[in-house]
């Protein structure tokens, strides 16, 4: 294998050289941060090394192409090799700069060139003059103009063949550099130091993804002990986060929670339509269900309703949504329930994102803590409309490191609105605190057992 050496400004001058120098087959094997620019080292085969330099055309020296001999009188002449040299280094150049035109005629010597300009300077005799050419047939010409035709079509394809693998390349360059990109952006573990590697230890272990973990480490110091880093790092996943000053359901209003399958949305909502009660009584609210997609979900429901002596209303599938709220309109606060099922997701395009009903909504996103990142992400990339009011986490009690949540709501800058923690109700919930969340998160360190948890 042949390698070779690079330092470069840049990763795209870097790129280009070892293209030009290795040819199309060569390798990235290492790439290093220095004060003078970026170190690449570069492979290539030896074989597909001798191949692309062998397809390259030979260096021309302009030196050597034009030999001009000096007279006396200090005039230069160009004698006819020097010529020749020349005409033959710009064939390739001519030849693909009239590609695309009809193919030129023959060279004609210059003995033919000075007779043919002598005879026509001289006018020809009337009896020995050449009658005219009789005209091309028109069956004739229409057979040549096919032929162009198809030969331009053939040249058309070929074009668009050569576009094609262009773009291929291209395309496979991007992705190189996009990856080169990212790994330049990330410490690597030669230059990362101990303090760091056990702060990302921890962050791992509480759960945490990775651009949240590069987001928390941009400001780490060094030069300060681990003790503060870990504090300063908690103090800014808390200070990425936002809740509201006033109890947002006590506003009243209409509010759907929306939610993954089992995220606790109906556990949820009577936590909330309990809160109210609490505070205002049952008489200015009503609860909707649109979950008729699950059996037996609108009948859970409708028994807490009639606990808490709240109006309820189970939508159908042939029922408007509009509508239901039309007629609710003398409520101050009216919860709606959904399901987070594939079907439920088309429905609730249909009925709430399709007609705008979603500008009259307060939409609220339940992520339970047990869910993964990953799943959150797919849920929410999936979930009709982006207007997402605020934000519930549910199940705390069941998941001790629960970072997978913090990634959507720091990339989506939702508001913490409530926090669950049990089955109980009216109990078990409270206003989102950013502070309060980030100290149980930590706490769940010393709940595993897992050795990173005890990095320090």
């Amino acid at each position: 294998m042949k390698v070779k050496r690079f330092v470069v400004p840049s990763m795209q001058v870097g790129l280009k050289q070892i293209g030009a120098a290795l040819g199309p087959g060569a390798v990235i094997l290492s790439n290093k941060k220095l004060a003078s620019g970026l170190e690449i080292v570069a492979g290539v085969d030896e074989a597909e090394l001798a191949e692309y330099q062998a397809s390259q055309p030979a260096a021309v020296d302009p030196q050597a192409i034009i030999k001009a001999s000096t007279e006396r009188n200090g005039s230069t002449k160009l004698d006819p090799a020097s010529m020749q040299h020349l005409l033959e280094a710009l064939a390739p150049q001519t030849r693909a700069a009239f590609a695309g035109t009809d193919a030129a005629p023959a060279p004609v010597a210059p003995e033919r060139t000075q007779a043919a300009a002598s005879a026509l300077s001289r006018p020809a005799p009337a009896a020995t003059r050449p009658e005219r050419p009789e005209p091309a047939p028109v069956e004739r010409w229409g057979e040549d103009h096919q032929a162009r035709r198809d030969a331009a079509g053939e040249r058309s394809a070929d074009d668009k063949q050569w576009v094609r693998v262009m773009r291929e390349e291209i395309d496979s360059l991007r992705q190189l550099l996009i990856q080169q990109t990212e790994h330049l952006q990330s410490a690597t573990p030669s230059a990362m130091s101990p303090q760091r590697e056990r702060l990302e230890a921890r962050l791992q272990t509480l759960g945490l993804s990775s651009p949240v973990q590069r987001s928390l480490l941009r400001q780490f110091d060094s030069e300060t002990s681990l003790d503060i880093n870990w504090r300063r790092v908690m103090g800014r996943l808390a200070a990425g986060m936002t809740a509201p000053v006033f109890d947002p359901v006590v506003q009243g209003g209409h509010i759907a929670l929306c939610g993954p399958t089992g995220a606790g949305k109906t556990t949820t909502l009577a936590k909330l339509a309990a809160r109210y009660v609490k505070h205002h009584g049952s008489a200015g609210i009503a609860i909707v269900s649109t979950d008729f997609f699950q059996m037996g979900a609108q009948d859970a429901l409708a028994n807490i309703a009639r606990i808490l002596g709240v109006h309820f209303v189970g939508l159908q599938e042939d029922e408007s949504l509009t509508d239901v709220l039309a007629g609710l309109s003398d409520r101050d606060l009216v919860l709606i329930d959904s399901s987070g099922s594939r079907e439920a997701l088309a429905h609730w395009r249909k009925q709430v994102i399709d007609t705008g009903l979603d500008q009259r909504l307060q939409t609220v996103m339940v992520l339970p803590a047990t869910a993964h990142a990953d799943g959150l992400s797919q849920y929410i990339k999936g979930f009709p409309g982006r207007r997402i009011d605020g934000v519930v986490v549910t199940k705390l009690d069941e998941a001790p490191c629960f970072g997978g949540i913090f990634d959507a709501i720091l990339r989506h800058r939702w508001p913490l609105w409530y926090t669950t923690d049990g089955q109980n109700i009216p109990a078990d919930i409270a206003l989102g605190d950013p502070v309060s969340l980030v100290k149980r998160l930590v706490r769940g360190l010393s709940d595993t057992k897992t050795k990173l948890a005890y990095a320090s």
